[in-house]
Formats: structure tokens, C-alpha cells, sequence
């Protein structure tokens, strides 16, 4: 019988990758421009980079936990002080729950590090095709009112930096105003709680956000584009064709965002 051939865990990413960049127009770009190749090959590590942290929370420092957890219990109930100790037993899992907390933090950053990412490189893609200095992030908030750096926009990106300013502001206690859904009614007086079976499944539906964000920025830039062309510079028939194509471009645009943000 063959043996089962292993899955390539980064071919499989980068696969997924081009069907979502084949989405863009001028994708063949990737392939023959060295600016345009130098945006897939940076998102491919950013993603890549995510999947191995996903990976190492979940498969080596969250059972790493769990074994400390048991040999700290069994280590106090077979402690000859457990009777000085009221023979109440530590909350062990504390420390699981505390484990996880960090580890969103660190997801965000990765997720900060990937945004920064895309607003540098669709930029220097860009940069030739229009006439005016603003970026593309300036544009979006301008014409869209969209801050791609605005956390509350998204579900998941609300609620991974909204942890993380929990953790790092307030001690892991769920205080921090507005809370995100799912945590409203949250007890302000124990610290968040999160299953390692919670923070893998951000951890994947992360990583199944990261090409909307590519794709905004690839409408923003085909926008600021369209509305850059001046109209002397096309017969009257010509430009009632780019007019149409702004306007549906706008309308595009505007349902994705619609369809998207909280």
C-alpha cells in the first residue's frame, strides 16, 4: 500500500493564497513584477507566520501548561503543609486561562504587524499609478470613512485587541469600555476566562480574514485611481465610460465594506 503522501503545510497556504490574489486584478503581476511579487511573498510570511504561532500556543505551550497544572496539583495534595493550607486547593487552571490571555496578546501583534504590512506595500505597488500624494489609507478614511487601523470595525479583530488591552491595561480583568459582543456581560471582578478551543478558532478565522483585507486595499487603490483621471484627458464617450466605472466601483466598494464591519 502507498504511503499517504504528507501535506506541504506552506504549499497548502500559499495555494489558498493565489486563489484569493487570482480575486485581484493584475494578479499575473505576482509573477512578473518585483514590487507586486514583494506583496505576495510579505503576506505569505505574515501568514504563515500566524499559522506557526497558532500552532505553537496550541500544540506546545498550552499542553506544556496543562502538564504543569497537573504536577501542581499533585505536588500539593501530597504536600505534608496541605493541612496548614485550610485544605483549600489553588485555582490551578488559573494559570491555563493566564497562559492564553498572553497569547492573545501576542496575536494581535501579529495581526498589527500584518496591517502595517499591507498599507506599506500597496503603496509602493501603487505609487506610479496615481497623481496625487495621498495613500491609500488616507484615502479609504477620507472618501470611505474607513481606518483599516480602527479595531472595532471587524468582529475578530475587535475582540483580539480588546483582550489584549485587557491584559496589558488592566490586569486581565474584563473592564475596558465598549466590550466587544460576547463579553458585555462579562464579571468585571474575575479575569476573562478563554478555552484553548476559543483562541484556535480566532486563531483560524484570523487567519481566514487576513485576504479581506488585501482585497479593500486592492478596491481603495482601483478607486483612487478612477477618480484621479481628469476628464480632459478623454473624448466626452470615453469618459461617461469612466464615470460608469466609478460609480460602480463606489457602489462596490461600499457593499463589500457594508457587508463586512460591525
Amino acid at each position: 500500500m502507498k504511503k499517504k503522501e504528507k501535506i506541504n503545510k506552506f504549499d497548502h497556504l500559499v495555494d489558498n493564497l493565489i486563489v484569493e490574489f487570482s480575486k485581484i486584478p493584475n494578479f499575473d503581476l505576482t509573477q512578473t513584477d518585483e514590487l507586486a511579487n514583494c506583496v505576495f511573498s510579505t503576506i505569505s510570511f505574515r501568514m504563515a507566520e500566524i499559522i506557526s504561532y497558532k500552532e505553537l500556543v496550541c500544540q506546545s505551550f498550552i499542553p506544556a501548561t496543562n502538564k504543569a497544572i497537573f504536577d501542581a496539583k499533585k505536588n500539593f495534595n501530597n504536600s505534608r503543609y496541605k493541612s496548614l493550607l485550610n485544605n483549600k486547593e489553588p485555582d490551578f487552571k488559573e494559570t491555563l486561562y493566564d497562559t492564553i490571555r498572553l497569547s492573545y496578546v501576542g496575536l494581535f501583534h501579529k495581526l498589527e504587524n500584518y496591517i502595517n504590512d499591507v498599507i506599506k506595500l500597496y503603496d509602493l505597488v501603487f505609487s506610479n499609478a496615481f497623481k496625487t500624494d495621498a495613500n491609500i489609507h488616507k484615502w479609504a478614511k477620507d472618501n470611505f470613512q474607513f481606518d483599516i487601523k480602527n479595531w472595532r470595525q471587524f468582529f475578530i479583530s475587535e475582540k483580539i485587541n480588546w483582550i489584549c488591552n485587557c491584559v496589558k491595561h488592566h490586569d486581565g480583568f474584563p473592564v475596558k469600555e465598549p466590550k466587544p459582543v460576547g463579553f458585555r456581560y462579562s464579571n468585571e471582578n474575575e479575569r476573562i476566562k478563554i478555552s484553548p478551543e476559543i483562541f484556535k478558532a480566532d486563531c483560524d478565522f484570523l487567519i481566514q480574514f487576513y485576504p479581506v483585507y488585501l482585497q479593500l486595499f486592492s478596491f481603495f487603490a482601483q478607486h483612487k485611481k478612477l477618480h484621479e483621471q481628469e476628464e480632459s484627458e478623454y473624448t466626452p464617450e470615453m469618459y461617461v465610460k469612466i464615470v460608469e466605472a466609478r460609480e460602480k466601483m463606489d457602489k462596490l466598494v461600499r457593499d463589500c465594506l457594508k457587508s463586512i464591519t460591525n
